[in-house]
């Protein structure tokens, strides 16, 4: 700090004596003395204070000597003090810079494998492809000796590789995002027992979410992103794998259940169920082969429920009483179709399509939605290959009845009518009020 002050005085010295100088006619070395001041701070640009500490000192010294010999009036010992001020500042530049040039790049290197640690190569594309740019220009002008565009082509590389990092960052959130889906993956792979079918595939999505984790909180997202991939793969194929397996458990099941009714004394009794379990199967069996293991379960469960259904009939003796004993307990009443929901793409099958197809109305289709609730727990989704209970409108047998009411009734009045026709015409007197029970007295009159 001294040092810069006795500079600056030394400045305003040699400008006061440079004027003196020119009213006396003498030459004072003003032209060498600025150069060396500006080549000092040069030197000092490129950190020669770290890289020269000894040729600046040199410099700086011979600068101030060229001063006092200014005052001390020996201008030519003046000038020979500026000019080797001005070669030591040069020697502690051309010293400095290539070192500083060096170091500046390291820096930005350090800047851009964060950059990269934090996966800004895809979530701060274009920041991050210009900091690679602009390290890849200092290396090369570093390799060509150009020693201070090196300097600036690092500093420039080191400025946007850290604004790369900071853009990455700021989007951390898209890996925990990645996480979560991963982890519900797992959940509904561990439902199908994948510890029991994909049990190393569990284990694998298991650590790298682990891995994922603790890199988030480190902020190394590209690691963590790497790790949640491995998880993700991990986590899907254990799905698809225990899926798979739980598909052919629950198939291998329902053969068996149906085998097990097609040979109970029940078959005999529910021919429809049993009829409709088969068709469960076989339905499951395609499913399965068609890799759509979610449906084919579906359908292997209906198999095996309406196998038992089957079976369950031996102790009733008759299926038909029991089932509509259930429906009127559920607010259906009478005889029931079963009815396959239907997979038609485009065209989802629904209740009000069935209510349609079976009554002609399709507001009534909770009389269906109340004979399934056993099966329906939302009655906007039900799924193909499932076994529908179609019962027949009640409304429709209670009209047949009031119609076979009134018939009996102008039947009986007919009958009435005629009776009292035929006694009319044999001269008889009968009481024309028919509703009275009592016996006309005989007469004895003779």
């Amino acid at each position: 700090m001294k040092r810069a002050i006795l500079i600056r005085s030394s400045v305003i010295i040699m400008v006061s004596l440079f004027a003196m100088g020119l009213s006396c006619g003498e030459k004072i070395p003003v032209k060498e003395m600025s150069l060396a001041r500006h080549e000092i701070s040069r030197a000092q640009s490129v950190k020669a204070d770290k890289y020269a500490p000894k040729e600046l000192k040199e410099a700086r010294d011979f600068l101030l000597q060229s001063h006092s010999d200014v005052k001390a009036d020996e201008l030519e010992k003046a000038k020979t003090d500026a000019e080797k001020s001005f070669e030591k500042a040069r020697e502690a530049f051309e010293i400095s810079i290539p070192v500083l040039a060096k170091d500046t790049i390291v820096i930005a290197e350090d800047s851009f494998a964060k950059a990269d640690e934090a996966y800004a190569a895809e979530l701060a594309k274009n920041e991050y492809e210009t900091a690679q740019k602009s390290l890849n220009m200092a290396t090369e002008q570093f390799e060509n000796k150009e020693y201070y565009k090196a300097y600036q082509s690092a500093l420039e590389a080191d400025k946007l590789a850290k604004d790369a990092r900071n853009t990455a960052l700021g989007k951390k959130e898209i890996l925990a995002d990645a996480m979560k889906e991963v982890e519900v993956t797992l959940a509904e792979a561990k439902e199908y027992n994948a510890k029991k079918f994909a049990p190393e595939k569990v284990k694998l999505a298991e650590e790298n979410l682990v891995i994922a984790t603790e890199s988030y909180d480190g902020q190394m997202l590209k690691k963590g992103f790497a790790a949640v991939e491995v998880a993700k793969i991990n986590a899907d194929e254990a799905y698809f794998e225990a899926l798979k397996g739980s598909a052919h458990k629950e198939l291998q099941e329902a053969e068996a259940d149906v085998a097990k009714a097609k040979s109970s004394k029940g078959a005999k009794y529910a021919t429809d169920e049993l009829k409709a379990a088969d068709e469960s199967l076989v339905g499951a069996r395609s499913l399965y082969e068609d890799a759509r293991f979610k449906e084919s379960i579906s359908s292997s469960n209906e198999a095996s429920r309406l196998a038992g259904v089957v079976v369950g009939a031996t102790a009733t003796k008759k299926i038909a009483t029991a089932d509509k004993s259930k429906d009127t307990a559920e607010g259906v009443e009478g005889e029931y179709k079963v009815y396959t929901v239907k997979y038609i793409p485009g065209d989802r099958d629904c209740l009000w399509k069935i209510a349609e197809k079976f009554y002609g109305d399709g507001l009534k289709w909770k009389r269906i939605y109340n004979a399934n609730k056993d099966r329906i727990k939302n009655p906007d989704l039900i799924k193909p290959g499932w076994k529908l209970k179609i019962p027949a409108l009640p409304a429709k047998k209670e009209k047949q009845d009031e119609v076979k009411k009134d018939e009996k009734a102008v039947k009986e009045e007919s009958e009435v009518s005629t009776e009292i026709n035929i006694i009319d015409e044999e001269g008889d007197t009968v009481d024309q009020d028919i509703e009275t029970d009592e016996t006309p007295e005989e007469d004895t009159t003779e």
